[in-house]
């Protein structure tokens, strides 16, 4: 247990240092530095090399308070009373000392990542024969003409392709790929008028044209999909091991790799979630979300506006820990986050609003009890690193 004059010798001295001490808090100051040896006083090396940062701090603050005086014996004893409340505020408030070292590292981190902004409409198309178009970069109006496929840029950002006579008159199906990169999102309106979001840090792979008994496209990462009705051609989204067939119908679907399992959660109309290599698939009714792992499929009741939140320009928590909501930050913000150590256990629930930059939405979430700390890159374009410790 903390001593309980060491608790308020502590106190005085903070007092002494900041000018504000009370004529009675002097006296009570003063008896205690006439009972030691002054001629002995100085910052211990020990102390001060692992809190450097602090030592300066209060080093800074000494020279001031001595400025204040003339020079001679008095400046002496001031200079000793000073120093000997430093010492006590550095030997007795080490526990201080240390969430305050947390206070001023998590400010520091908080300042550079205010130039981290949100991410917006960033994407790479990727034509059938390997041609990149940087879509942030292009020009509004068409973008390539694939024989009697248009593929154009619409003010808003969406990518449209548009068929152009009847799909018949095409003899060979090629397929394009949408990337976004972390700090990235798009839309993509499909040859049949499918309407894809794509979230940060995924791909879109489809035909097109949609040909044959069946509309295949391929997902990686995040996309929430309004599929366009035909009973004749079902929709069909594979991604690691899973497929989601609909005829026409709103869901969304979460398959990045570093997520502990694949959802599907469901808007309105129905679904077909099935394990590739299975033979029973789930059914999903609206509300309803089924999360794919390696224990198979588990469907259950869900909350489709968090799900949906990324589309709709949120970040929606609910019970979140630190490495959930850390691996969403780093996709959207660009930021390579490593995480040392066994972190608390704490949670957070709220929506935050994605145009807020990085340092903003730490704030919010007030995780100044963990440890920051942000790396620039050495190239001076790479994404910065975070790194953070209990």
């Amino acid at each position: 247990m903390t001593n309980p004059d060491n608790i308020r010798l502590q106190e005085i001295a903070n007092k002494f240092l900041n000018g504000k001490i009370s004529d009675a808090e002097q006296a009570e100051f003063d008896a205690w530095f006439n009972q030691i040896e002054t001629n002995d006083i100085f910052v211990p090396e020990s102390v001060a090399s692992s809190q450097e940062e602090h030592r300066q701090i209060i080093l800074n603050r000494i020279h001031e308070k001595i400025n204040q005086y003339e020079k001679g014996n008095r400046l002496r004893r001031m200079w000793l009373r000073v120093a000997a409340a430093a010492v006590i505020l550095m030997m007795l408030s080490f526990g201080l000392f240390k969430i305050f070292n947390k206070q001023i590292s998590y400010q520091h981190t908080l300042s550079k990542l205010k130039s981290v902004t949100p991410g917006g409409n960033n994407a790479i198309l990727t034509l059938a024969n390997g041609k990149q178009i940087v879509l942030n970069n292009s020009r509004n109006g068409l973008l390539v003409n694939l024989g009697n496929i248009t593929v154009s840029k619409a003010n808003n950002g969406q990518v449209i392709y548009k068929v152009i006579g009847s799909a018949k008159n095409t003899l060979r199906v090629s397929y394009n790929t949408i990337t976004t990169p972390n700090g990235g999102q798009y839309e993509v309106i499909l040859p049949d008028g499918s309407k894809v979001w794509i979230n940060s840090s995924s791909s879109l792979k489809y035909p097109t044209q949609f040909t044959g008994k069946e509309r295949d496209v391929e997902l990686n990462g995040e996309g929430y999909f309004e599929v366009a009705k035909n009973k004749l051609m079902p929709f069909k989204v594979s991604s690691h091991g899973q497929t989601v067939e609909v005829l026409g119908t709103h869901f969304n679907i979460n398959a990045y790799t570093d997520e502990p399992g694949i959802k599907t959660t469901l808007l309105e109309g129905s679904v077909k979630v099935t394990v590739i290599g299975t033979e029973k698939p789930q059914l999903l009714i609206p509300g309803q979300q089924a999360i794919f792992n390696k224990g198979g499929i588990m469907v259950s009741d869900a909350d489709t506006a968090q799900a949906v939140a990324w589309k709709n320009g949120l970040f929606y928590f609910k019970d979140a820990d630190v490495a959930s909501i850390m691996r969403l930050l780093a996709r959207w913000y660009n930021l390579k986050i490593d995480i040392n150590g066994q972190l608390p256990e704490r949670k957070f629930s709220g929506k935050i609003y994605k145009n807020l930059n990085a340092a903003q939405v730490l704030q919010i979430i007030d995780y100044s009890a963990i440890n920051y700390k942000v790396e620039d890159p050495t190239d001076g374009k790479s994404a910065k690193r975070l790194i953070i410790t209990p």
